[in-house]
Protein backbone atom coordinates (compact mmCIF):
# COMPACT_ATOMS: atom_id res chain seq x y z
CA UNK A 1 0.00 0.00 0.00
CA UNK A 2 1.36 3.46 -0.92
CA UNK A 3 1.98 5.94 1.85
CA UNK A 4 -0.56 8.70 2.26
CA UNK A 5 0.52 12.07 1.02
CA UNK A 6 0.09 15.10 3.25
CA UNK A 7 -2.07 16.80 0.65
CA UNK A 8 -4.34 13.78 0.48
CA UNK A 9 -4.80 13.80 4.23
CA UNK A 10 -5.70 17.48 4.10
CA UNK A 11 -8.34 16.77 1.54
CA UNK A 12 -9.60 13.87 3.57
CA UNK A 13 -9.91 16.23 6.52
CA UNK A 14 -12.87 17.77 4.73
CA UNK A 15 -14.68 14.59 5.62
CA UNK A 16 -14.50 15.59 9.26
CA UNK A 17 -14.72 19.36 9.08
CA UNK A 18 -17.78 20.32 7.14
CA UNK A 19 -20.42 18.31 9.03
CA UNK A 20 -19.75 19.87 12.42
CA UNK A 21 -22.10 22.78 11.77
CA UNK A 22 -25.38 21.11 12.61
CA UNK A 23 -28.96 22.07 13.40
CA UNK A 24 -29.34 24.38 16.35
CA UNK A 25 -31.65 21.97 18.12
CA UNK A 26 -29.13 19.78 19.86
CA UNK A 27 -31.41 17.72 22.08
CA UNK A 28 -33.53 16.89 19.04
CA UNK A 29 -30.77 15.82 16.64
CA UNK A 30 -28.69 12.69 16.20
CA UNK A 31 -26.02 12.67 13.50
CA UNK A 32 -23.49 9.91 12.94
CA UNK A 33 -20.83 9.64 10.26
CA UNK A 34 -19.18 6.29 9.51
CA UNK A 35 -16.29 6.50 7.07
CA UNK A 36 -14.35 3.47 5.82
CA UNK A 37 -11.13 3.96 3.86
CA UNK A 38 -10.21 1.17 1.41
CA UNK A 39 -6.85 0.04 0.04
CA UNK A 40 -7.38 1.97 -3.21
CA UNK A 41 -8.05 5.11 -1.08
CA UNK A 42 -11.73 5.12 -1.99
CA UNK A 43 -14.00 6.02 0.91
CA UNK A 44 -17.41 4.61 1.79
CA UNK A 45 -19.40 7.13 3.81
CA UNK A 46 -22.57 6.19 5.67
CA UNK A 47 -24.42 9.08 7.31
CA UNK A 48 -27.33 8.93 9.72
CA UNK A 49 -29.61 11.95 10.18
CA UNK A 50 -32.30 11.54 12.83
CA UNK A 51 -34.60 13.97 14.61
CA UNK A 52 -36.92 13.81 17.56
CA UNK A 53 -40.11 15.82 17.71
CA UNK A 54 -39.74 18.63 20.21
CA UNK A 55 -41.31 22.07 20.83
CA UNK A 56 -38.00 23.77 20.05
CA UNK A 57 -38.32 22.58 16.46
CA UNK A 58 -41.62 24.40 16.15
CA UNK A 59 -40.05 27.47 17.73
CA UNK A 60 -37.33 27.47 15.05
CA UNK A 61 -39.91 26.68 12.37
CA UNK A 62 -38.05 23.60 11.18
CA UNK A 63 -39.93 21.08 9.04
CA UNK A 64 -38.83 17.51 8.39
CA UNK A 65 -39.26 16.94 4.68
CA UNK A 66 -37.70 13.50 4.42
CA UNK A 67 -39.11 12.74 0.96
CA UNK A 68 -37.46 15.81 -0.55
CA UNK A 69 -34.16 15.06 1.18
CA UNK A 70 -34.20 11.46 0.01
CA UNK A 71 -34.84 12.57 -3.55
CA UNK A 72 -31.97 15.03 -3.33
CA UNK A 73 -29.67 12.32 -1.92
CA UNK A 74 -30.65 9.88 -4.69
CA UNK A 75 -29.91 12.50 -7.34
CA UNK A 76 -26.45 12.89 -5.82
CA UNK A 77 -25.79 9.15 -6.02
CA UNK A 78 -26.62 8.13 -2.46
CA UNK A 79 -28.49 5.02 -1.46
CA UNK A 80 -31.01 5.81 1.29
CA UNK A 81 -33.05 3.96 3.85
CA UNK A 82 -35.30 4.90 6.74
CA UNK A 83 -33.99 5.15 10.30
CA UNK A 84 -35.86 4.82 13.59
CA UNK A 85 -34.81 4.12 17.17
CA UNK A 86 -36.44 3.06 20.40
CA UNK A 87 -35.93 6.53 21.88
CA UNK A 88 -38.18 8.18 19.28
CA UNK A 89 -35.60 9.39 16.77
CA UNK A 90 -36.64 9.09 13.14
CA UNK A 91 -34.73 9.92 10.00
CA UNK A 92 -32.73 8.44 7.17
CA UNK A 93 -29.39 6.85 6.37
CA UNK A 94 -27.35 7.87 3.31
CA UNK A 95 -24.57 5.73 1.84
CA UNK A 96 -22.14 6.37 -0.97
CA UNK A 97 -18.65 5.26 -2.03
CA UNK A 98 -16.30 7.94 -3.34
CA UNK A 99 -13.70 6.73 -5.84
CA UNK A 100 -10.96 8.94 -4.44
CA UNK A 101 -10.29 11.48 -1.75
CA UNK A 102 -10.73 14.40 -4.14
CA UNK A 103 -14.40 13.50 -4.63
CA UNK A 104 -15.05 14.17 -0.96
CA UNK A 105 -14.81 17.88 -1.69
CA UNK A 106 -18.13 17.63 -3.51
CA UNK A 107 -19.96 16.75 -0.31
CA UNK A 108 -20.12 20.39 0.73
CA UNK A 109 -22.28 21.29 -2.26
CA UNK A 110 -24.24 18.03 -2.26
CA UNK A 111 -25.44 18.44 1.31
CA UNK A 112 -25.61 22.22 1.40
CA UNK A 113 -29.39 22.17 1.18
CA UNK A 114 -29.79 18.84 2.97
CA UNK A 115 -31.45 18.04 6.28
CA UNK A 116 -28.90 19.87 8.44
CA UNK A 117 -28.33 22.89 6.22
CA UNK A 118 -24.63 22.26 6.84
CA UNK A 119 -21.95 24.77 5.86
CA UNK A 120 -18.22 24.79 6.39
CA UNK A 121 -17.22 27.63 8.76
CA UNK A 122 -15.15 30.12 6.74
CA UNK A 123 -12.47 30.39 9.43
CA UNK A 124 -12.09 26.65 10.03
CA UNK A 125 -8.41 25.74 10.17
CA UNK A 126 -6.51 22.51 10.57
CA UNK A 127 -2.86 21.54 10.51
CA UNK A 128 -1.23 18.37 9.20
CA UNK A 129 2.31 17.38 10.11
CA UNK A 130 4.33 14.44 8.90
CA UNK A 131 6.65 12.56 11.22
CA UNK A 132 9.13 10.31 9.39
CA UNK A 133 9.95 6.94 10.89
CA UNK A 134 11.85 3.80 10.01
CA UNK A 135 8.88 1.46 9.79
CA UNK A 136 5.93 3.89 9.77
CA UNK A 137 5.40 7.47 8.65
CA UNK A 138 2.94 9.27 10.90
CA UNK A 139 0.56 11.96 9.71
CA UNK A 140 -0.88 14.12 12.49
CA UNK A 141 -3.93 16.30 11.88
CA UNK A 142 -5.07 18.81 14.52
CA UNK A 143 -8.24 20.86 14.37
CA UNK A 144 -10.24 23.03 16.72
CA UNK A 145 -13.98 23.10 16.10
CA UNK A 146 -15.77 25.98 17.79
CA UNK A 147 -19.44 25.02 18.02
CA UNK A 148 -20.68 27.85 20.17
CA UNK A 149 -23.89 29.37 18.86
CA UNK A 150 -22.30 32.76 18.19
CA UNK A 151 -19.92 31.04 15.76
CA UNK A 152 -22.71 29.47 13.72
CA UNK A 153 -23.83 31.43 10.68
CA UNK A 154 -26.78 29.86 8.92
CA UNK A 155 -28.42 32.10 6.30
CA UNK A 156 -31.96 33.11 7.15
CA UNK A 157 -31.71 32.08 10.79
CA UNK A 158 -31.33 35.02 13.15
CA UNK A 159 -31.92 34.19 16.78
CA UNK A 160 -32.16 36.60 19.69
CA UNK A 161 -33.80 36.84 23.08
CA UNK A 162 -35.62 33.77 24.38
CA UNK A 163 -35.35 31.73 21.15
CA UNK A 164 -31.57 32.19 21.15
CA UNK A 165 -31.34 31.25 24.81
CA UNK A 166 -33.40 28.14 24.15
CA UNK A 167 -31.28 27.20 21.13
CA UNK A 168 -28.09 27.69 23.15
CA UNK A 169 -29.36 25.26 25.78
CA UNK A 170 -30.35 22.62 23.25
CA UNK A 171 -27.26 22.87 21.10
CA UNK A 172 -25.34 21.49 24.09
CA UNK A 173 -27.27 18.23 23.80
CA UNK A 174 -26.50 17.42 20.17
CA UNK A 175 -25.57 13.78 19.68
CA UNK A 176 -22.86 13.85 17.00
CA UNK A 177 -20.34 11.08 16.50
CA UNK A 178 -17.67 10.38 13.88
CA UNK A 179 -16.23 6.95 13.17
CA UNK A 180 -13.25 6.24 10.93
CA UNK A 181 -12.14 2.76 9.87
CA UNK A 182 -8.93 2.15 7.89
CA UNK A 183 -7.56 -0.93 6.06
CA UNK A 184 -5.31 -3.49 7.70
CA UNK A 185 -1.73 -2.31 7.85
CA UNK A 186 -2.61 1.32 8.61
CA UNK A 187 -3.01 2.21 12.28
CA UNK A 188 -5.02 5.18 13.53
CA UNK A 189 -5.34 6.88 16.90
CA UNK A 190 -7.09 9.91 18.35
CA UNK A 191 -3.93 11.60 19.58
CA UNK A 192 -3.90 9.96 23.02
CA UNK A 193 -1.83 6.95 21.98
CA UNK A 194 -2.39 3.80 19.98
CA UNK A 195 -4.90 1.39 21.48
CA UNK A 196 -4.31 -2.20 20.36
CA UNK A 197 -8.03 -2.83 20.72
CA UNK A 198 -8.89 -0.23 18.09
CA UNK A 199 -5.89 0.13 15.78
CA UNK A 200 -8.13 0.16 12.72
CA UNK A 201 -10.87 2.33 14.13
CA UNK A 202 -11.09 5.70 15.84
CA UNK A 203 -14.12 7.71 16.91
CA UNK A 204 -14.95 11.16 18.20
CA UNK A 205 -17.86 12.57 20.14
CA UNK A 206 -18.42 16.22 19.29
CA UNK A 207 -20.08 18.67 21.66
CA UNK A 208 -22.11 21.79 20.93
CA UNK A 209 -21.75 25.01 22.84
CA UNK A 210 -17.97 24.88 23.07
CA UNK A 211 -14.67 24.21 21.34
CA UNK A 212 -13.76 20.69 20.27
CA UNK A 213 -10.07 19.87 19.99
CA UNK A 214 -9.48 16.86 17.76
CA UNK A 215 -6.36 15.01 16.72
CA UNK A 216 -6.12 12.25 14.12
CA UNK A 217 -2.89 10.28 13.79
CA UNK A 218 -2.45 7.82 10.92
CA UNK A 219 0.57 5.50 11.00
CA UNK A 220 1.22 4.43 7.41
CA UNK A 221 3.75 1.65 6.66
CA UNK A 222 6.97 2.74 4.98
CA UNK A 223 6.82 0.14 2.20
CA UNK A 224 10.42 0.60 1.06
CA UNK A 225 11.74 0.12 4.56
CA UNK A 226 9.72 -3.07 5.02
CA UNK A 227 10.89 -4.48 1.67
CA UNK A 228 14.55 -3.66 2.35
CA UNK A 229 14.29 -5.07 5.87
CA UNK A 230 12.66 -8.26 4.58
CA UNK A 231 15.39 -8.77 1.96
CA UNK A 232 18.16 -8.12 4.48
CA UNK A 233 16.51 -10.45 6.99
CA UNK A 234 16.29 -13.27 4.43
CA UNK A 235 19.93 -12.77 3.37
CA UNK A 236 21.17 -12.69 6.95
CA UNK A 237 19.07 -15.74 7.72
CA UNK A 238 20.62 -17.70 4.88
CA UNK A 239 24.14 -16.60 5.85
CA UNK A 240 23.51 -17.52 9.46
CA UNK A 241 22.15 -20.91 8.40
CA UNK A 242 25.24 -21.81 6.35
CA UNK A 243 27.55 -20.55 9.09
CA UNK A 244 25.64 -22.63 11.59
CA UNK A 245 25.82 -25.71 9.29
CA UNK A 246 29.58 -25.32 8.93
CA UNK A 247 30.45 -24.84 12.56
CA UNK A 248 27.69 -26.76 14.31
CA UNK A 249 29.57 -30.05 14.75
CA UNK A 250 30.30 -31.07 18.29
CA UNK A 251 33.93 -32.12 18.74
CA UNK A 252 32.99 -35.16 20.80
CA UNK A 253 30.06 -36.19 18.61
CA UNK A 254 30.03 -34.76 15.06
CA UNK A 255 26.39 -35.82 14.53
CA UNK A 256 25.12 -33.48 17.27
CA UNK A 257 24.94 -29.70 17.24
CA UNK A 258 26.91 -28.13 20.05
CA UNK A 259 24.97 -26.56 22.88
CA UNK A 260 27.04 -23.41 22.49
CA UNK A 261 26.01 -23.10 18.85
CA UNK A 262 22.36 -23.54 19.75
CA UNK A 263 22.55 -20.92 22.48
CA UNK A 264 24.45 -18.48 20.26
CA UNK A 265 22.07 -18.95 17.34
CA UNK A 266 19.01 -18.52 19.55
CA UNK A 267 20.52 -15.42 21.11
CA UNK A 268 21.09 -13.82 17.70
CA UNK A 269 17.51 -14.64 16.65
CA UNK A 270 15.96 -13.24 19.83
CA UNK A 271 18.13 -10.12 19.69
CA UNK A 272 17.12 -9.42 16.09
CA UNK A 273 13.40 -9.87 16.74
CA UNK A 274 13.61 -7.78 19.89
CA UNK A 275 15.33 -4.94 18.02
CA UNK A 276 12.62 -4.93 15.34
CA UNK A 277 9.76 -5.10 17.84
CA UNK A 278 11.21 -2.37 20.05
CA UNK A 279 11.74 0.04 17.16
CA UNK A 280 8.23 -0.57 15.80
CA UNK A 281 6.74 -0.12 19.25
CA UNK A 282 8.75 3.06 19.73
CA UNK A 283 7.32 4.54 16.54
CA UNK A 284 3.71 3.56 17.20
CA UNK A 285 3.67 4.25 20.94
CA UNK A 286 3.94 8.02 20.95
CA UNK A 287 4.55 10.16 23.98
CA UNK A 288 1.78 12.57 23.09
CA UNK A 289 -0.51 11.56 25.91
CA UNK A 290 2.03 11.60 28.72
CA UNK A 291 3.54 14.82 27.39
CA UNK A 292 0.10 16.41 27.20
CA UNK A 293 -0.62 15.45 30.81
CA UNK A 294 2.74 16.81 31.90
CA UNK A 295 2.16 20.09 30.10
CA UNK A 296 -1.37 20.35 31.51
CA UNK A 297 0.01 20.05 35.02
CA UNK A 298 2.41 22.90 34.29
CA UNK A 299 -0.02 25.14 32.44
CA UNK A 300 -0.52 28.70 33.56
CA UNK A 301 -4.26 28.54 32.99
CA UNK A 302 -6.18 29.32 36.15
CA UNK A 303 -8.92 26.72 36.78
CA UNK A 304 -10.57 26.84 40.23
CA UNK A 305 -12.56 23.98 41.76
CA UNK A 306 -15.69 25.04 43.63
CA UNK A 307 -16.86 22.59 46.32
CA UNK A 308 -20.50 22.71 47.50
CA UNK A 309 -21.64 20.94 50.68
CA UNK A 310 -25.03 19.31 51.12
CA UNK A 311 -27.90 19.50 53.56
CA UNK A 312 -26.60 20.41 57.05
CA UNK A 313 -23.07 20.57 55.64
CA UNK A 314 -20.39 22.91 56.97
CA UNK A 315 -17.10 24.50 55.97
CA UNK A 316 -15.41 21.23 56.97
CA UNK A 317 -17.34 19.04 54.51
CA UNK A 318 -14.60 19.29 51.88
CA UNK A 319 -11.69 20.08 54.20
CA UNK A 320 -10.42 16.50 53.98
CA UNK A 321 -10.73 16.72 50.20
CA UNK A 322 -8.60 19.88 50.10
CA UNK A 323 -5.98 18.43 52.42
CA UNK A 324 -5.69 15.25 50.36
CA UNK A 325 -5.23 17.12 47.08
CA UNK A 326 -2.73 19.52 48.63
CA UNK A 327 -0.65 16.71 50.12
CA UNK A 328 -0.29 15.17 46.68
CA UNK A 329 0.51 18.44 44.96
CA UNK A 330 -2.58 18.30 42.74
CA UNK A 331 -4.36 21.40 44.05
CA UNK A 332 -4.42 23.73 47.06
CA UNK A 333 -6.99 24.84 49.59
CA UNK A 334 -7.52 28.18 47.89
CA UNK A 335 -10.36 29.84 49.77
CA UNK A 336 -13.45 29.57 51.94
CA UNK A 337 -16.46 31.62 50.80
CA UNK A 338 -19.31 31.92 53.29
CA UNK A 339 -22.78 32.99 52.15
CA UNK A 340 -25.18 34.52 54.67
CA UNK A 341 -28.90 33.97 54.78
CA UNK A 342 -29.37 37.30 52.97
CA UNK A 343 -26.93 36.36 50.22
CA UNK A 344 -23.92 38.36 51.37
CA UNK A 345 -20.63 36.64 50.59
CA UNK A 346 -17.36 36.82 52.48
CA UNK A 347 -14.34 35.06 50.97
CA UNK A 348 -11.18 34.28 52.92
CA UNK A 349 -8.37 33.67 50.44
CA UNK A 350 -5.90 31.05 51.68
CA UNK A 351 -3.63 30.79 48.64
CA UNK A 352 -2.73 33.21 45.86
CA UNK A 353 -0.14 31.09 44.09
CA UNK A 354 -1.89 27.95 42.85
CA UNK A 355 -3.47 27.69 39.41
CA UNK A 356 -5.67 24.90 40.77
CA UNK A 357 -7.26 26.40 43.89
CA UNK A 358 -10.06 24.60 45.72
CA UNK A 359 -12.75 27.04 46.85
CA UNK A 360 -15.02 25.67 49.55
CA UNK A 361 -18.52 27.18 49.59
CA UNK A 362 -20.34 27.38 52.93
CA UNK A 363 -23.99 28.33 53.35
CA UNK A 364 -24.95 29.74 56.75
CA UNK A 365 -28.43 28.38 56.02
CA UNK A 366 -27.55 24.76 55.24
CA UNK A 367 -31.24 23.90 54.81
CA UNK A 368 -32.07 26.46 52.13
CA UNK A 369 -34.09 25.76 49.00
CA UNK A 370 -32.54 24.52 45.78
CA UNK A 371 -33.11 27.87 44.07
CA UNK A 372 -31.45 29.79 46.90
CA UNK A 373 -28.46 27.45 46.97
CA UNK A 374 -28.04 27.82 43.22
CA UNK A 375 -28.26 31.60 43.44
CA UNK A 376 -25.81 31.70 46.36
CA UNK A 377 -23.34 29.50 44.51
CA UNK A 378 -23.33 31.98 41.66
CA UNK A 379 -22.79 34.88 44.09
CA UNK A 380 -19.93 33.03 45.79
CA UNK A 381 -18.19 32.32 42.46
CA UNK A 382 -18.42 35.95 41.40
CA UNK A 383 -17.23 37.22 44.78
CA UNK A 384 -14.26 34.85 44.75
CA UNK A 385 -13.36 36.03 41.26
CA UNK A 386 -13.49 39.63 42.49
CA UNK A 387 -11.55 39.08 45.72
CA UNK A 388 -8.97 36.83 44.07
CA UNK A 389 -8.59 39.43 41.30
CA UNK A 390 -8.05 36.69 38.76
CA UNK A 391 -10.24 36.11 35.74
CA UNK A 392 -11.04 32.63 34.45
CA UNK A 393 -13.26 31.01 31.85
CA UNK A 394 -13.08 27.37 32.94
CA UNK A 395 -13.89 25.74 36.24
CA UNK A 396 -14.49 22.42 37.98
CA UNK A 397 -17.42 21.76 40.31
CA UNK A 398 -17.86 19.13 43.02
CA UNK A 399 -20.86 18.60 45.27
CA UNK A 400 -21.90 16.30 48.08
CA UNK A 401 -25.53 15.29 48.47
CA UNK A 402 -27.82 18.26 47.77
CA UNK A 403 -24.74 20.33 46.96
CA UNK A 404 -24.34 18.25 43.82
CA UNK A 405 -27.93 19.03 42.81
CA UNK A 406 -27.38 22.76 43.40
CA UNK A 407 -24.15 22.64 41.38
CA UNK A 408 -25.92 20.80 38.55
CA UNK A 409 -28.71 23.37 38.63
CA UNK A 410 -26.06 26.09 38.37
CA UNK A 411 -24.56 24.39 35.30
CA UNK A 412 -27.97 24.30 33.64
CA UNK A 413 -28.63 27.98 34.27
CA UNK A 414 -25.36 29.73 33.42
CA UNK A 415 -23.54 30.45 30.18
CA UNK A 416 -20.60 32.60 31.27
CA UNK A 417 -18.17 29.86 32.28
CA UNK A 418 -17.15 26.54 30.78
CA UNK A 419 -17.61 23.84 33.40
CA UNK A 420 -15.16 21.20 32.25
CA UNK A 421 -15.54 18.65 35.04
CA UNK A 422 -18.21 17.88 37.60
CA UNK A 423 -18.00 15.38 40.46
CA UNK A 424 -21.02 14.33 42.52
CA UNK A 425 -21.05 12.35 45.75
CA UNK A 426 -24.35 10.55 46.31
CA UNK A 427 -26.40 13.50 45.03
CA UNK A 428 -30.18 12.96 44.88
CA UNK A 429 -30.91 14.28 41.39
CA UNK A 430 -34.26 12.50 41.41
CA UNK A 431 -34.88 13.27 45.08
CA UNK A 432 -35.27 10.76 47.87
CA UNK A 433 -38.36 9.14 49.29
CA UNK A 434 -36.97 9.74 52.77
CA UNK A 435 -37.70 13.42 52.20
CA UNK A 436 -41.39 12.52 52.10
CA UNK A 437 -40.96 10.82 55.47
CA UNK A 438 -39.36 14.00 56.78
CA UNK A 439 -42.26 16.10 55.59
CA UNK A 440 -44.69 13.74 57.28
CA UNK A 441 -42.71 13.77 60.51
CA UNK A 442 -42.74 17.58 60.54
CA UNK A 443 -46.47 17.42 61.17
CA UNK A 444 -45.67 15.85 64.53
CA UNK A 445 -43.35 18.65 65.60
CA UNK A 446 -40.11 17.24 64.20
CA UNK A 447 -38.08 20.00 62.53
CA UNK A 448 -37.59 18.23 59.22
CA UNK A 449 -39.79 20.41 57.01
CA UNK A 450 -37.01 22.75 55.88
CA UNK A 451 -37.02 24.19 52.33
CA UNK A 452 -34.14 21.84 51.43
CA UNK A 453 -36.02 18.72 52.47
CA UNK A 454 -39.15 19.96 50.72
CA UNK A 455 -37.16 20.35 47.50
CA UNK A 456 -35.62 16.89 47.89
CA UNK A 457 -39.04 15.28 47.69
CA UNK A 458 -39.28 13.55 44.26
CA UNK A 459 -42.53 15.38 43.54
CA UNK A 460 -41.44 18.87 44.66
CA UNK A 461 -41.83 21.80 42.29
CA UNK A 462 -38.16 22.73 42.66
CA UNK A 463 -36.93 19.26 41.72
CA UNK A 464 -39.42 18.93 38.88
CA UNK A 465 -38.24 22.22 37.39
CA UNK A 466 -34.64 21.03 37.70
CA UNK A 467 -35.34 17.69 36.02
CA UNK A 468 -37.17 19.34 33.14
CA UNK A 469 -33.99 21.26 32.30
CA UNK A 470 -31.84 18.13 32.41
CA UNK A 471 -32.81 17.49 28.80
CA UNK A 472 -30.46 20.37 27.96
CA UNK A 473 -27.57 19.09 30.07
CA UNK A 474 -24.32 20.09 28.29
CA UNK A 475 -22.69 16.86 27.18
CA UNK A 476 -19.30 18.57 27.02
CA UNK A 477 -19.14 18.49 30.84
CA UNK A 478 -17.18 15.47 32.04
CA UNK A 479 -19.08 13.93 34.93
CA UNK A 480 -17.95 11.53 37.63
CA UNK A 481 -20.82 10.39 39.88
CA UNK A 482 -20.35 8.31 43.03
CA UNK A 483 -23.17 6.33 44.60
CA UNK A 484 -22.90 5.14 48.19
CA UNK A 485 -24.17 1.66 49.10
CA UNK A 486 -22.50 1.07 52.45
CA UNK A 487 -23.92 0.18 55.84
CA UNK A 488 -27.51 -0.62 56.65
CA UNK A 489 -28.84 2.85 55.92
CA UNK A 490 -28.65 3.78 52.22
CA UNK A 491 -29.99 7.30 51.99
CA UNK A 492 -29.98 7.86 48.22
CA UNK A 493 -31.07 5.26 45.71
CA UNK A 494 -28.65 4.62 42.81
CA UNK A 495 -31.34 5.57 40.30
CA UNK A 496 -31.30 9.03 41.85
CA UNK A 497 -27.57 9.53 42.46
CA UNK A 498 -26.67 8.23 38.98
CA UNK A 499 -29.51 9.96 37.14
CA UNK A 500 -27.18 12.00 34.92
CA UNK A 501 -26.35 8.78 33.04
CA UNK A 502 -29.69 9.21 31.27
CA UNK A 503 -28.72 12.62 29.91
CA UNK A 504 -25.06 12.35 28.91
CA UNK A 505 -22.63 9.74 27.63
CA UNK A 506 -19.72 11.79 28.93
CA UNK A 507 -19.96 10.30 32.40
CA UNK A 508 -18.13 7.86 34.63
CA UNK A 509 -19.94 6.27 37.57
CA UNK A 510 -18.81 4.28 40.58
CA UNK A 511 -20.75 2.61 43.35
CA UNK A 512 -18.70 2.49 46.54
CA UNK A 513 -19.27 0.50 49.77
CA UNK A 514 -19.57 3.60 51.96
CA UNK A 515 -22.48 5.38 53.56
CA UNK A 516 -23.87 8.69 52.38
CA UNK A 517 -22.21 10.75 55.10
CA UNK A 518 -18.63 9.53 54.69
CA UNK A 519 -17.99 8.46 51.09
CA UNK A 520 -16.59 11.86 50.04
CA UNK A 521 -13.85 11.53 52.70
CA UNK A 522 -12.68 7.99 51.87
CA UNK A 523 -9.16 7.65 50.52
CA UNK A 524 -9.97 5.56 47.44
CA UNK A 525 -12.79 7.92 46.48
CA UNK A 526 -10.47 10.92 46.87
CA UNK A 527 -7.80 9.15 44.84
CA UNK A 528 -10.21 8.51 41.97
CA UNK A 529 -11.49 12.07 42.17
CA UNK A 530 -7.96 13.50 42.08
CA UNK A 531 -7.13 11.40 39.04
CA UNK A 532 -10.29 12.55 37.28
CA UNK A 533 -9.93 16.24 38.08
CA UNK A 534 -6.23 16.96 38.06
CA UNK A 535 -4.15 14.17 36.55
CA UNK A 536 -5.88 14.04 33.19
CA UNK A 537 -7.09 17.05 31.23
CA UNK A 538 -10.05 17.01 28.89
CA UNK A 539 -8.01 18.51 26.06
CA UNK A 540 -6.72 15.20 24.79
CA UNK A 541 -9.60 12.76 24.55
CA UNK A 542 -11.89 13.80 21.71
CA UNK A 543 -14.45 11.10 22.47
CA UNK A 544 -15.05 12.24 26.03
CA UNK A 545 -14.38 15.93 25.93
CA UNK A 546 -13.53 18.88 23.81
Amino acid sequence: MNRFEVTSLKKKALLFLFPFLFLLIGGCVRIEYDATVHYDQSVTLETTYAFRDHPVMKLLNLRLDWDTWKQQANENGYATRDYSSEDDYEGMVLKKTFENVDDLQNIKEEWKTGPAGILVPPDMKFDVEKEDGIWFDSYVMNTNLDLRLDRVDLPGLNLSGSPKELAERYVRQADIRFNLTVPTGVFVEDGTGLDVRSMKHVEWQVYGGRQNNMTLVAHVPNVKAWIITSVITVVLGLVAFFVWRKYRQNVGNPDKTSIRSRIFGGFILVLTLTLIIVTIREELTTERKSEAIRQAAQTDEFIPTFAVHGLLGTDRTFLRFSQYMEQRGLAKDGALCTVTVKGAVDCVINDYSSNRPIVRIEYEDAEASLNNQTKWLNLAIERYKQDRNRSFERMYLIGHSMGGVAAANYILNQDEYIVDKFVTYDSPFAGTRLANFGLSASNFGINTGSPAIRDLSPSSDGLQAFQEKLETWPRSVQVFSFSGRGGEFNLIEPASSLLLEEYTNNIETETVPYDHFSLHRKTDVLRDTGRFLYEFTNEFNPVETN
